[in-house]
């Protein structure tokens, strides 16, 4: 009876050791779950690839080096991959980007200078075929990759990118609207050539560069009022393609009373075609910021104007979006809470 009494004492022992240490466990997997991790935008990178593609190599050469010292989830290209929409052009950033492959995931759009009269070389190098044995690609609309969306997981959340053509049809709207609607557990982050202008506002009737002048269909304050703004799940628009400083950011509330950081960025009108100019958006789960840094891997420097560095808030904690991994519910529960 003794005997018993002891093996059972050693027995719970055993089991209270083996909890704590399952606790610790789960605590350190958590808490590894919710450290920093990095986005690299890069802006247009027209003039690198007809002019200057040591700068294209550099950049991703950079991004490729500096992958785990910055913990980056994946690179997003904001379109006018080439200049003049040249196979030499599209073959220097074949050469640019195929650094990344097996590194990191990335995502890229269309600008108005990868388009030619008869469309676009962009699938034949960057088609569905290159990603759709990549766990991290999600899929496409219609036959190429003009418009595509990717799925990355970081910080403990599950985002969505979604990549839209320049100047999107209506059609490729209602597409994305039905996308979004599917995936309501993904925080969502959509990426197109225009949208911001450089006064801070949303591309609109009268600005300079809007899409309708390339006879292209939505501008930004069109996508604004047909799809953005009705989702509460997107927090995050990306563009390029205007001039002036291009620079611009503007946070918008939608329809459901999310906040929407739009943020423009474009450098190709500096030295060198933007001498290597990039962002990072360094996403700070445990204090819900995003910071926002801009830097040349050619001039070893980082930007120190406060149109370059700058910080957003957004919620990555379950008071403001619920990850589905996190609730306890599957995703179709979670997704049926919005």
């Amino acid at each position: 009876m003794k005997k018993n009494a002891i093996a059972a004492v050693a027995i719970a022992m055993a089991l209270i050791v083996l909890a704590a240490i399952l606790a610790q466990v789960l605590a350190a997997r958590k808490a590894k779950e919710r450290e920093p991790f990095s986005i690299i935008v890069l802006p247009d990178t027209q003039k690198y690839s007809r002019q200057h593609p040591e700068i294209f190599v550099e950049q991703t050469k950079w991004i490729k080096e500096q992958r785990d010292a910055f913990n980056i989830a994946c690179v997003i290209h904001e379109g006018d991959i080439t200049d003049h929409h040249t196979e030499k052009e599209w073959e220097v950033a074949d050469e640019a980007m195929g650094i990344l492959d097996g590194i990191v995931p990335y995502a890229m759009v269309l600008g108005n200078h990868d388009l030619g009269p008869e469309g676009t070389l962009f699938n034949k190098y960057f088609g569905p075929e290159r990603f759709e044995n990549e766990p991290w690609y999600g899929g496409h609309f219609e036959d190429g990759n003009e418009n595509a969306f990717y799925l990355i997981r970081a910080g403990g959340m599950d985002f969505l990118i979604l990549c839209l053509e320049f100047g999107p049809r209506d059609e490729v709207l209602e597409w994305a609207n039905t996308l979004v609607a599917e995936h309501k557990h993904r925080r969502i982050i959509v990426v197109t050539h225009c949208y911001m202008y450089s006064d801070d506002t949303r591309v609109g009737e009268g600005d300079e560069w809007n899409p309708h002048g390339y006879g292209r269909e939505n501008d930004g304050e069109e996508m604004w009022q047909k799809f953005v703004k009705k989702h509460k799940n997107i927090f995050l628009v990306l563009s390029g393609h205007i001039l002036n400083d291009g620079l611009g950011r503007l946070t918008s509330t939608g329809d459901k009373e999310n906040k929407v950081h739009q943020i423009l960025a474009n450098y190709q009108m500096q030295e060198n075609g933007g001498n290597g100019w990039l962002r990072i958006m360094t996403f700070l789960p445990t204090e819900n910021k995003i910071d926002i840094t801009t830097y040349s891997p050619v001039l070893k420097e980082y930007a120190s104007d406060d149109q370059n560095q700058f910080q957003v808030e957004y919620s990555m904690g379950r008071g403001g979006f619920f990850d589905c991994r996190s609730t306890g519910r599957t995703c179709q529960e979670t997704a049926a809470l919005f």
